[in-house]
C-alpha cells in the first residue's frame, strides 16, 4: 500500500471522528459557561432570600425584646431596673443589644450598659423625633448613627413608651451593631462576593465586607438606588463598591420594614471553574485527536491481525467445555460449537452452522426432549420461539438423565447467545450438601429448643426453692436450722450458676452476644474481680494478691462486663483448684503497634496459682464445652465444664486468645491480651508522673459538702489528720448559706446530693464570685469520663473519685492549691492500697475507725430499710437517691461488694421489675453482712491488741 493511499484512508477514517470530538467539546464549554452563570444567578437569589429571612428573624427578636422591656416597665415604672430585667428574662442573650430608655424630652434615663453617670440627650436624633411624631405604636428602624453611650456605629430600633394614661412618655431604643446584621455572610462561602443591607431611603445600614460600602453612605453613589426602587427583586451585573469587582447581584425589597437586602457573587469567581474546564477541554480535545489519528493508523495496520485473531477465536469456541449457540435476527444459527452438538445430541442434519433455530426446536419437541412433568414452562418457551427478552437462566434434565444449565442473553444487535453447561455432578453434590445442612439445622433447632425448655422448667421450681430459703432465713431460726437454710441457698445459687453458664454458651454458640464499648478503669476492674474472692481465699488459707505493671491508662474503651466475667471465672477456678499456697492476678500494659501507639494499648491479664496443675494431654481439650480434666476432678470439685469454653469465646470476640502454661502438680497460669482504645483526653494520664513538688503545708479552713453521715465522718477525720479544720454542710443549699456567713480556703464538694447537688452549687458559686477565686475540689462516685468531665465543666478546679483515701485527698488538695500558684506544680502521685478498711484503720487510728465502723453498721441498716420501703411503695426516685448514698458510703469503708450492688441498683432501678429490685436488695443485704463481719472482726482484733 502506497504512502498516498494510506494517508487518504487515514483521513477518511479519522476526519468525521475529529469533527465530532471538537464540535462536542465546543458545545460542552458553551453549555458549561451558561450553566455557571445561571447557577450563580439562582444562588444569589437564594442567598438574598436567606439573608432577608435572617434579617426578618433578627428584627422580630429585637422587637420582642423591646416589647418585653416596655411591658415590664409598664407594670412598675418607678422600680423598673433594666439591668435586672436583662439578667432575669434571657430574651436578649442571643443578640448583643444596647438598650436605653429616655424621658419625654429625649434624655437617657437608663441603659443596660450600666448606671447613667452623665447627661445624654437624644432629642436631636432623627429617630427620636420620628418616633415622637409618628402616629400609633410602630417599630421604627432609624439611620445608622454613632452612639452617644457606646461611641460605636449602631442601627436604632425604637418604640414609644406610654404613661398610665396612654400618653407619650419617652422612647425605648435598642441599638444593634451593624456587624451583627452582616455576620450572616460568614456562614456563606461567597468568596469575593458581597452582602448589603440598606434602607428604602438609600442609606447603607450594613455591608460585608465592611470596606466595600461605608456605613451611612448612599446607594445612589454606586448606581444601585434606581434599580432597587424599580422592582421588588431582581438581578444585575455591576461594579458597585470600593473594590470595583464585577459582581452578579440579586436584591429583595423588604417593603414592610423599609429595607432592602442584596447578595452578590464575583463574576470572575463564578466562571473560575469554567475556565478550568475550558483548559481541560482543549487539552482533552488534543489528546482525543491524537488518539483518533493513532487509532486510525492502528485500524488499518491491524486488519490482517484481526483475520488471524478471528481464526484463533473460532478454535477457542470449538474447544471450550461449554456448549455455545448464537442465533441471528433471521433465526439462523451462525455459531454452534462441537460441545453444544454433543450435549444436546443433535442429529447430523442439524449439527452444522447456519441451520434454522426453529428446525432445532421442532426436532426437540418431536423427539420428546420436553415431555417431563417439570418442563411445562420450558415447553411454553420453546413453542414461543426459544428465547425470552433480555437475559434468562433455566435448567433442564434430558431424557438420558443429564442435567443442563441454559443461560441466554438477547443482545441489542438482535443476536441471541446461549451457553449450555453440564451440571449433573454439581447437582448431585448440592443435593448431598443440602441434606447434610438440613440435618445440622434440625439438630441445632432441637438443641436450642431443649435448652430453652429445660432452662424454663428448671428455673421455675428453682426460683421457688431460693425464694422460700430467703423467707426462712429472715425467720427466727436456731443455729443449725439457719445453717441448713444457707446450705439450701448456696446449692440453689450454684445450680442457677450452672443454668446461666449453659444459656450463656448457647448465646455464644448462636452468635447473639454483642460487646459493649464504654469507658472503664482497667486497674480497678482487676482489683474488683480479685476482691470478690478475698474471703474465700482466706477461708482456704491462700494468699491472694494483685499486681499492676507497665503503663495502664486511667480509662480505656471496651466491654468491662465481659472482661470481668472472664476474670471472675479464671480467678474462681484458681482459688477452687488451689488447696494451699497462693493465687496472683496481674495486669500488664504493653505498647500497641506503631500506627496505633498513640491511641491504643494492649492489656495483658494473667491469673496464676500454685494449685494442682494439668497434664499436657488435657490442655488441648480443656477449652471444649462440657469438658473437665478427668472424672476424679469432676467428682471432687464439681462444675459444668463450660466456664473455660465461655472464656475462650468471649476473649475471641474481643480479638484475643486465652492461653495457659501449666504442669501437673506445679500450678497453672492463664493469660490473655486484648487491644483496646484509650479513652479520649487520657492518653497522657497513663504515663508516670514527674517527681512531685512539695507545697508549703498550712492549715486550711474547709467547707465539707456531703449528704452521707458516714462519708462526712470519714472525710472530717482525714482532714483533721492532714491538719485542716472543717465545717459540714449536708447539701448545696446549706453550703451556699454558710458561704455567705463565713469564708473558707477550700470547698470539698460532693457531686450528687438531694435538694441541690454539687454541680448546681458550683455553678451558682462561680456566677456569684468576683475577682477572688474560690477553690473547689469535687468528689464523685462515678468513675466514667463523662462524670469527671461534668464536674470540671460545672466549674470545679479538680475532681477525684470515691472512695477517697488520705493520700489521694492530700494529693487532690495539693493539685487544687497548685492551680492557684503562679507556677505550674504537678500533683503528687496517688498511692494505691489493697484494702480500704485496713487503710482507714491505719490512717485514722482504731478509735476513729471504730466510730466510723459503728456509724456505718447503724446507718447502712437504716438505709436498707428505707430501700425496702421504697421498693414496696414503687418509689423509684427514693431508690436511686438512697442507693447512690449507700454506694458512696460503702466504698468509703471498703465494702466493695455492697458498693457495687448499690451502684448497680442506682443505674437500673428505673428499668427493672419490682421482683428484680427485691433480689438486688437481698444481694445488698448479703454484701452488708459481709462488710459488718469484716469490720467487727477487725475492731475486735484491734481492741484485743
Amino acid at each position: 500500500m502506497t504512502t498516498r493511499r494510506f494517508a487518504l484512508r487515514l483521513i477518511i477514517i479519522t476526519a468525521p471522528v475529529l469533527l465530532l470530538i471538537w464540535a462536542g467539546i465546543m458545545a460542552f464549554l458553551h453549555e458549561n459557561q451558561r450553566a455557571a452563570l445561571d447557577g450563580a444567578e439562582r444562588d444569589t437569589l437564594n442567598f438574598s432570600r436567606a439573608f432577608e429571612e435572617n434579617i426578618t428573624r433578627t428584627i422580630d427578636s429585637i422587637d420582642t425584646t423591646i416589647r418585653s422591656v416596655r411591658a415590664s416597665r409598664a407594670r412598675d415604672p418607678e422600680h423598673f431596673n433594666i439591668t435586672d430585667w436583662e439578667r432575669d428574662s434571657g430574651l436578649s442573650r442571643d443578640i448583643t443589644l444596647q438598650l436605653a430608655l429616655t424621658d419625654r424630652a429625649g434624655i437617657v434615663t437608663a441603659s443596660n450598659l450600666g448606671p447613667i453617670t452623665s447627661r445624654i440627650d437624644l432629642s436631636d436624633r432623627p429617630h427620636f423625633k420620628s418616633t415622637r411624631d409618628a402616629p400609633g405604636d410602630t417599630l421604627l428602624i432609624g439611620l445608622p448613627v454613632i452612639g452617644r453611650v457606646s461611641g460605636k456605629w449602631s442601627v436604632q430600633f425604637v418604640r414609644k413608651l406610654f404613661d398610665a394614661n396612654g400618653a407619650f412618655d419617652g422612647m425605648l431604643v435598642a441599638s444593634l451593631d451593624p456587624e451583627f446584621l452582616s455576620r450572616f455572610s460568614k456562614s456563606l462561602n461567597i468568596g469575593r462576593g458581597m452582602m448589603l443591607l440598606a434602607g428604602a431611603d438609600g442609606v447603607v445600614r450594613a455591608a460585608a465586607p465592611l470596606t466595600l460600602m461605608p456605613i451611612g453612605s448612599g446607594l445612589d453613589s454606586y448606581g444601585l438606588l434606581e434599580p432597587f426602587r424599580k422592582a421588588p427583586l431582581g438581578t444585575l451585573v455591576t461594579e458597585a463598591g470600593a473594590d470595583h469587582v464585577e459582581r452578579l447581584v440579586s436584591w429583595r425589597r423588604m417593603d414592610g420594614l423599609g429595607l432592602v437586602v442584596a447578595v452578590g457573587l464575583s463574576r470572575e469567581d463564578v466562571l473560575a471553574e469554567f475556565h478550568r474546564y475550558r483548559l481541560n477541554g482543549l487539552a482533552i480535545g488534543g489528546v482525543l485527536s491524537l488518539i483518533t489519528i493513532l487509532s486510525g493508523f492502528a485500524m488499518i495496520r491491524s486488519r490482517s491481525e484481526m483475520m488471524r485473531s478471528q481464526a484463533i477465536l473460532e478454535a477457542a469456541v470449538q474447544n471450550i467445555s461449554q456448549g455455545l449457540l448464537v442465533v441471528d435476527q433471521q433465526r439462523h444459527v451462525p455459531v454452534m460449537n462441537a460441545r453444544a452438538i454433543e450435549l444436546l445430541g443433535f442429529p447430523s442434519h442439524l449439527a452444522r452452522p447456519g441451520v434454522l433455530f426453529d428446525d432445532i426446536l421442532q426436532w426437540q419437541l418431536s423427539s420428546g426432549e420436553f415431555d417431563s412433568d417439570e418442563a411445562d414452562e420450558i415447553r411454553r418457551l420453546a413453542r414461543s420461539g426459544g428465547f425470552s427478552v433480555g437475559s434468562s437462566l433455566y435448567y433442564r434434565t434430558r431424557p438420558n438423565g443429564t442435567v443442563l444449565e441454559f443461560q441466554s442473553k438477547q443482545l441489542e444487535s438482535g443476536l441471541a447467545v446461549r451457553t449450555i453447561t453440564d451440571i449433573t455432578a454439581q447437582r448431585l453434590y448440592e443435593a448431598n450438601l443440602a441434606h447434610a445442612r438440613d440435618a445440622a439445622m434440625a439438630a441445632a433447632r432441637a438443641r436450642s429448643a431443649f435448652l430453652a425448655t429445660m432452662s424454663h422448667e428448671i428455673r421455675t421450681p428453682l426460683n421457688g426453692v431460693i425464694g422460700i430459703a430467703n423467707l426462712l432465713e429472715e425467720m427466727e431460726l436456731g443455729r443449725e436450722q439457719r445453717e441448713h437454710v444457707r446450705l439450701i441457698k448456696r446449692s440453689g445459687d450454684h445450680l442457677l450458676t450452672l443454668i446461666n453458664d449453659v444459656l450463656e454458651f448457647s448465646r455464644l454458640d448462636a452468635g447473639r452476644i454483642e460487646l459493649e464499648t464504654v469507658a472503664f478503669d482497667p486497674a480497678a476492674l482487676v482489683r474488683d474481680a480479685s476482691d470478690l474472692f478475698v474471703a474465700l481465699a482466706m477461708m482456704k488459707g491462700l494468699k491472694l494478691s494483685t499486681a499492676i505493671e507497665g503503663t495502664i491508662p486511667p480509662l480505656a474503651i471496651g466491654d468491662p462486663g465481659r472482661l470481668r466475667q472472664v476474670l471472675l471465672n479464671l480467678v474462681g477456678n484458681a482459688v477452687k483448684f488451689t488447696e494451699q499456697g497462693w493465687v496472683r492476678v496481674s495486669l500488664r500494659g504493653e505498647a500497641a503497634t506503631d500506627d496505633l501507639a498513640q491511641t491504643h494499648v494492649r492489656l495483658v491479664f494473667s491469673v496464676a496459682d500454685s494449685g494442682i496443675g494439668m497434664a499436657p494431654d488435657t490442655v488441648a481439650s480443656m477449652f471444649e464445652e462440657f469438658t473437665q480434666m478427668d472424672g476424679s476432678i469432676s467428682r471432687r470439685y464439681g462444675g459444668s465444664g463450660l466456664g473455660l469454653a465461655i472464656c475462650r469465646r468471649l476473649v475471641k470476640l474481643m480479638g484475643g486468645r486465652v492461653e495457659v502454661d501449666t504442669a501437673l502438680g506445679q500450678g497453672s497460669c492463664f493469660h490473655f491480651g486484648v487491644l483496646v482504645p484509650i479513652a479520649a483526653d487520657t492518653q497522657e494520664a497513663g504515663r508516670p508522673l514527674p517527681a512531685p513538688v512539695q507545697i508549703e503545708a498550712r492549715s486550711l479552713r474547709v467547707l465539707l459538702v456531703e449528704d452521707n453521715q458516714i462519708n462526712q465522718l470519714v472525710a472530717r477525720h482525714m482532714l483533721e489528720r492532714l491538719g485542716h479544720s472543717s465545717v459540714t454542710a449536708n447539701n448545696g443549699i446549706e453550703a451556699l448559706a454558710l458561704l455567705k456567713e463565713q469564708g473558707f480556703d477550700l470547698i470539698l464538694m460532693d457531686a450528687m446530693m438531694p435538694e441541690m447537688d454539687g454541680l448546681a452549687a458550683t455553678r451558682h458559686i462561680r456566677r456569684q464570685e468576683g475577682e477572688a477565686h474560690q477553690l473547689i475540689v469535687g468528689l464523685t462516685a462515678g468513675s466514667r469520663h463523662e462524670d469527671l468531665a461534668a464536674c470540671l465543666e460545672a466549674g470545679m478546679d479538680v475532681v477525684t473519685t470515691k472512695p477517697i483515701t488520705i493520700d489521694r485527698l492530700r494529693a487532690v488538695i495539693a493539685e487544687g492549691l497548685a492551680k492557684t500558684l503562679p507556677a505550674t506544680i504537678p500533683p503528687p502521685p496517688v498511692a494505691v492500697t489493697p484494702g480500704r478498711w485496713e487503710e482507714l484503720m491505719e490512717e485514722l487510728g482504731p478509735e476513729v475507725a471504730e466510730q466510723i465502723g459503728l456509724a456505718f453498721i447503724e446507718d447502712s441498716a437504716e438505709r436498707l430499710a428505707t430501700l425496702r420501703e421504697a421498693a414496696a411503695g414503687g418509689d423509684v426516685l427514693t431508690l436511686i437517691r438512697v442507693a447512690h448514698a449507700v454506694a458512696g458510703m460503702a466504698r468509703n469503708v471498703g465494702a466493695e461488694t455492697l458498693g457495687d450492688r448499690a451502684k448497680a441498683l442506682e443505674l437500673s432501678a428505673d428499668r427493672i421489675s419490682r421482683e428484680e429490685i427485691v433480689v438486688a436488695l437481698d444481694g445488698m443485704a448479703n454484701g452488708r453482712e459481709e462488710a459488718v463481719t469484716r469490720i467487727s472482726t477487725s475492731l475486735r482484733t484491734a481492741s484485743a491488741a
